[in-house]
């Protein structure tokens, strides 16, 4: 059955070929697609939820449109325990399959019932299930992928949610309300049934021991014969490690080794760096720079709100796709130190805009435009994606689960505290003020990242383990890849 499933092709015996990882891991990142379909669905629709045409029985109001913006940021870390645990227990593509459940109710509610309290509680819906995608879909991803695109592969998480978000922006702009919402509930639903053709990863199934069939699954992703030297290496390294270790969410583990505990702490500064560095409030602000813009009268930016969150969707793609093309070419810590110093200059940029404008000192409306693409560019290249690929490098097979499942809880806590102190924040010292604190948090990381950090590009754990404790490992000829 499972050689008949997953077999090689006779072109690409004698060299390989990465086509069929690739492929899977755009398809397993489909939930993250989703994820960002959701969290752009608000953006075309506000204003039809909120006016006398509203689906619902009544127009929503701004608190109810606030929640249902936020109400996915507390359910998602709930979920991201729960679906960390399923992975390490149950397997990747089963938990996989759970996260697409949820999603897919989610939008069902939605297009059932239109009620204010039935749309939140669809988004939580919708929020549970993107928390489990935003735990499993690293560690799927990582574990099929060999060490020369990993980096790309890792890419794709972020690079499927800015599809997510600009697909919903061109649908909500072009199609009615119900139209974008059976749409959109065809994706998690496309997902689930392709998602049932798929293998696990070889590392779990190894680790249940189905030692013939990893073999199998790896020549399919590797397209090598199962016989192949180089397969056969792998599931003996893959058996190495799962005979030494035993696969749970344990975080008494984790801390209780030293090094990999430091490792974390890199990892979750990373991430949370990620967070801190603003791009979330510029998006959120952007309407407003968009429209303060439009008043130059030297400028010809005159966008509705649709076409503003095209743009910017679009700016995300061409940076998401620039990461892809890059991480494994330049590798890890210059791509984000680059984009750290490109974001930190551009939130500078827009604290200056914002201050001048405060005591009334003009500036050309093209100014914050260009700040505000140069700040997404570079959220979208380097600092939403490489936090991942970074997280999934630095651990082992036996603490992989329970480190994204820490950090992701952690970081998508803390979306939600951001999305909720915001608006607070810059009513106690401006929006000049808390763009410069971004500004300083973005460039703050670049020494963050030369001192601290280790480069994960095309190493194994040993190396990068010597470089977090202060030691120098002498190259080898031969060095094992970090499975």
């Amino acid at each position: 059955m499972v050689s008949k499933k997953y077999n090689v092709n006779d072109k690409d015996r004698k060299t390989g070929s990465k086509h069929n990882q690739i492929l899977m891991s755009i398809v397993v990142c489909m939930p993250i697609l989703a994820y960002g379909t959701a969290m752009g669905w608000i953006s075309p629709h506000k204003a039809l939820l909120m006016g006398e045409s509203s689906p619902s029985e009544r127009p929503l109001t701004e608190e109810e449109v606030s929640w249902m913006a936020s109400i996915m940021f507390i359910f998602a870390p709930i979920a991201v325990f729960v679906y960390g645990v399923a992975a390490d227990k149950f397997g990747r593509k089963n938990a996989l399959l759970c996260a697409t459940l949820p999603i897919s109710v989610g939008w069902a509610v939605k297009l059932i019932c239109a009620h204010p309290i039935a749309l939140i509680a669809a988004r939580a819906l919708i929020g549970f299930g993107s928390g489990g995608g935003f735990v499993v879909c690293p560690l799927y991803v990582k574990e099929i992928s060999e060490d020369s695109i990993r980096g790309m592969t890792g890419t794709f998480i972020i690079f499927s949610q800015t599809v997510g978000n600009l697909v919903v922006f061109i649908l909500g702009d072009l199609l009615p309300f119900k139209t974008v919402l059976w749409i959109l509930l065809a994706i998690p639903l496309v997902h689930f049934c392709i998602l049932l053709r798929l293998p696990e990863t070889p590392s779990y199934l190894v680790k249940c021991g189905k030692n013939e069939e990893a073999a199998k699954v790896l020549g399919w992703l590797r397209s090598f014969p199962q016989t192949d030297k180089s397969i056969s290496d792998e599931v003996d390294r893959l058996i190495i490690e799962q005979t030494t270790s035993e696969l749970k969410f344990s975080p008494k583990l984790l801390f209780a080794d030293k090094t990999a505990l430091k490792a974390f702490w890199v990892a979750l500064i990373v991430n949370l760096t990620r967070e801190f560095c603003g791009c979330i409030a510029v998006l959120v602000y952007a309407s407003h720079i968009f429209a303060e813009a439009g008043k130059d009268p030297d400028s010809s930016i005159a966008l509705s709100p649709n076409k503003q969150s095209i743009l910017l969707a679009s700016v995300q793609i061409i940076g998401s796709f620039l990461a892809c093309q890059l991480v494994d070419r330049t590798g890890r810590k210059p791509l984000l130190a680059v984009t750290s110093v490109v974001a930190g200059f551009s939130m500078c940029l827009l604290g200056v805009w914002f201050y001048l404008q405060s005591i009334s000192v003009a500036l050309p409306g093209w100014l914050p435009i260009a700040a505000l693409c140069f700040c997404i560019f570079a959220d979208a290249s380097g600092l939403q994606p490489l936090p991942f690929v970074i997280m999934t490098e630095m651990f082992s097979f036996q603490l992989r689960g329970t480190v994204a499942t820490l950090i992701m809880a952690i970081s998508l806590g803390t979306d939600f505290a951001l999305l909720k102190l915001f608006a607070p924040l810059n009513n106690c010292i401006g929006y000049h003020s808390t763009f410069w604190i971004f500004s300083f948090i973005c460039l703050s990381n670049v020494f963050y990242l030369i001192l601290c950090v280790p480069e994960t590009k095309m190493r194994n754990l040993e190396d990068i383990y010597a470089d977090l404790e202060g030691r120098r490992r002498k190259k080898k000829k031969n060095v094992e890849p970090n499975v």
